[in-house]
C-alpha cells in the first residue's frame, strides 16, 4: 500500500511539474540594473569630468514589444549631479533575422531644466549591426536647438575562442543646424564576466564642439543585471 502511495505520489508530481515547465511564458517580465563606472561616457563625451559613477535603472517589456523602463546616473554639468532618463519603445520582426524598434527618450537634469531634452529613435537591427537615428525634439542639452539628428551605427559579437568575451563596436555623427554641432565619436569596448558582474573596458574618441569632452577616454565599467 505504501509503495502504491509513493508511486501515485510521484506521478502526480511528474505530471506537476510538466505542467508548469509547459506554462507559458508570462507576458510582462521586468529587469533591473546597477553599475559602477570610472567615467560615464556618452556620445563621446564624459557626463562626469573623468568621475566615478553609480548608475541603476529598471525596465518593464512586454510579449507585444512594447517596453519602457528608466535610468539615472551621477553627472557633473552646470548646476547639475543627477541625470534621470525616462524612456519607451516598440520593436518588431521584419523577418526572423531582422528587427526594428521605434522609441521615445527624455533626459532629466535635476536642479537645470535648461539642459532637459527628449529624443525620438527609429532603428533596425541585423546580424549583430544597429544602424539608429535619433532626433531631437527639444532643446539638445541647453546648446543645440531641436532638430539635431544623431546618427550611429553599432555592432556586437561574441568572440568563439574565449567563451563570455563580447566586442562592442560603435561610430556616432552629431547632425546640427550649424557647423559647430556636427560632432562625431567612436567606441571600442570589451565585456566578460567578473565575479557575477559583468566588466567592460572601453575606449571612446571623438571630435566636435564640446571642447575638452573629447580626448580619448578609457573608462572601466562593473555592471549586475537582476
Amino acid at each position: 500500500m505504501k509503495h502504491t502511495s509513493l508511486l501515485s505520489l510521484l506521478t502526480l508530481t511528474a505530471a506537476s511539474a510538466m505542467a508548469q515547465s509547459a506554462a507559458p511564458a508570462p507576458a510582462l517580465t521586468t529587469s533591473g540594473n546597477l553599475a559602477f563606472t570610472s567615467d560615464y561616457v556618452f556620445r563621446g563625451i564624459t557626463q562626469n569630468g573623468g568621475k566615478t559613477a553609480v548608475q541603476g535603472g529598471f525596465d518593464v517589456a512586454h510579449t507585444s514589444g512594447l517596453s519602457a523602463g528608466v535610468w539615472a546616473s551621477n553627472v557633473n554639468w552646470t548646476g547639475t549631479t543627477l541625470e534621470v532618463d525616462a524612456y519607451a519603445a516598440y520593436g518588431f520582426n521584419f523577418t526572423k533575422d531582422i528587427a526594428g524598434s521605434v522609441g521615445y527618450i527624455g533626459y532629466i537634469y535635476e536642479g537645470n531644466s535648461s539642459l532637459n531634452t527628449s529624443e525620438l529613435n527609429v532603428s533596425a537591427s541585423a546580424y549583430g549591426l544597429t544602424a539608429k537615428i535619433s532626433y531631437a525634439t527639444t532643446n539638445y542639452f541647453g546648446i543645440v536647438g531641436s532638430g539635431t539628428k544623431y546618427y550611429e551605427l553599432n555592432y556586437a559579437y561574441d568572440v568563439a575562442a574565449v567563451k563570455g568575451l563580447s566586442l562592442a563596436l560603435h561610430y556616432g555623427i552629431t547632425d546640427g543646424k550649424s557647423a559647430a554641432s556636427n560632432d562625431k565619436d567612436y567606441s571600442i569596448a570589451l565585456s566578460y564576466p567578473v565575479a557575477g558582474f559583468t566588466g567592460t573596458l572601453a575606449f571612446s574618441n571623438g571630435s566636435g564642439s564640446f571642447a575638452g569632452t573629447y580626448e580619448g577616454i578609457t573608462a572601466v565599467t562593473l555592471k549586475k543585471t537582476f
